[in-house]
């Protein structure tokens, strides 16, 4: 396998990862861009310099099966060579979400990336391929598909026995080209069972059944919770149900064995516009449904969920989703979940998540 275009300036600055059987320390805080690795190295560069101004020490960033690896055995790397190359340099780690399957490698009649592979060994050999390239390069900390208790991200229907083999496999995989592989669970979307979609409490119980946490280091949630925020108890609100309701994230993990494990938030955020009914903090406006919030809840919400991660020791690391806007047309607000305007103009929630994360780290020291 060939060589990584990676610098050897970029190779020296990245520390050491840590075991992957400790407990992170003391907390990881983090943000989600998704988009890194279309932009050139000196575009991406300049958005990891404003991250890092943010206190962040985390990326989470997609590695896309079906782009890197479009026909068997003919790979692309050249886009994440740049992207790791700018991580280790800004002395950051990236926590490696591997997903979306090529057509090659797709079920029989699926005819989509978000269908999983028809051979899940296939994705563990692509996932162990990463591997060997990127961890001498010290990425260690991989998340294994995005919301697979979701349609919209495992068609054609959530199937937690099915995602239990596949991470199985990709675990395995994964610790036999790097045994400091750390291994998150897809982070799970806050959903009703309606759809075809499985809430993530049952998807989250199913994964018990499966053994599926025995294969993992962390377990990774999606605690979305606008047009309320992370103090608002409602036994719906996702973030209530990381440890807050009877039935919780938490009391499912100590019910199969997996007590002493962590929660990983690898998305956290909130829209701040869209075509809806608006939130703020002084009107929940909960009547009206409301699809986003003004930028000031906005903050306060940054705020709230890292003070919250910080008083938990369960709570292994929270990112924020996401790190900029992706356009500014208001026919959806999945557009409007950045710390950054589209334009690259800080929102009020920037210096909220950056403050905020710099009071935990100063009280830590």
């Amino acid at each position: 396998m060939a060589t990584p275009a990676i610098t050897a300036a970029a190779q020296a600055a990245q520390p050491a990862a840590s075991s992957p059987v400790a407990t992170p320390a003391p907390l990881h805080f983090g943000v989600v861009d998704g988009n890194l690795m279309a932009w050139t190295p000196a575009q991406i560069n300049a958005k990891l310099d404003t991250a890092s101004a943010l206190g962040v020490k985390f990326i989470r960033e997609q590695l896309s099966w079906a782009a890197i690896e479009p026909q068997p055995g003919v790979y692309n790397w050249t886009p994440v060579d740049n992207l790791v190359s700018a991580v280790a340099a800004h002395h950051m780690q990236l926590l490696a979400l591997i997903d979306f399957t090529p057509g090659w490698a797709q079920p029989v009649g699926c005819g989509s990336f978000k269908c999983p592979p028809a051979d899940p060994s296939q994705f563990a050999a692509f996932a162990a391929a990463a591997s060997a390239r990127y961890a001498p390069y010290g990425v260690h900390d991989w998340e294994i598909w995005n919301e697979p208790n979701i349609v919209n991200f495992w068609r054609p229907a959530p199937d937690p026995a099915a995602y239990s083999r596949l991470l199985a496999l990709t675990a395995a995989a994964l610790r036999s080209t790097d045994p400091q592989a750390f291994i998150v669970t897809g982070g799970l979307a806050p959903t009703a069972d309606a759809n075809g979609n499985i809430d993530q409490l049952s998807y989250l119980r199913g994964l018990c059944a499966n053994g599926a946490l025995g294969v993992t280091n962390a377990v990774g949630v999606h605690p979305y919770s606008a047009p309320v925020g992370p103090d608002y108890y409602a036994p719906w609100n996702a973030w209530s149900q990381l440890a807050q309701t009877a039935t919780s994230d938490r009391s499912i993990m100590s019910s199969c064995g997996a007590g002493s494990k962590q929660l990983w938030a690898t998305e956290y955020g909130a829209p701040t516009n869209g075509p809806g009914a608006l939130a703020t903090a002084s009107n929940l406006n909960l009547t009206a449904h409301p699809d986003h919030v003004d930028e000031a809840f906005q903050a306060i919400m940054a705020t709230q969920a890292v003070q919250y991660a910080a008083s938990q020791s369960w709570f292994g690391a929270l990112f924020w989703y996401s790190y900029q806007d992706l356009g500014t047309s208001t026919s959806t607000n999945q557009n409007f979940y950045g710390l950054l305007h589209y334009d690259g103009s800080q929102k009020l929630a920037f210096a909220a998540y950056q403050g905020a994360i710099a009071q935990v780290t100063n009280r830590i020291q």
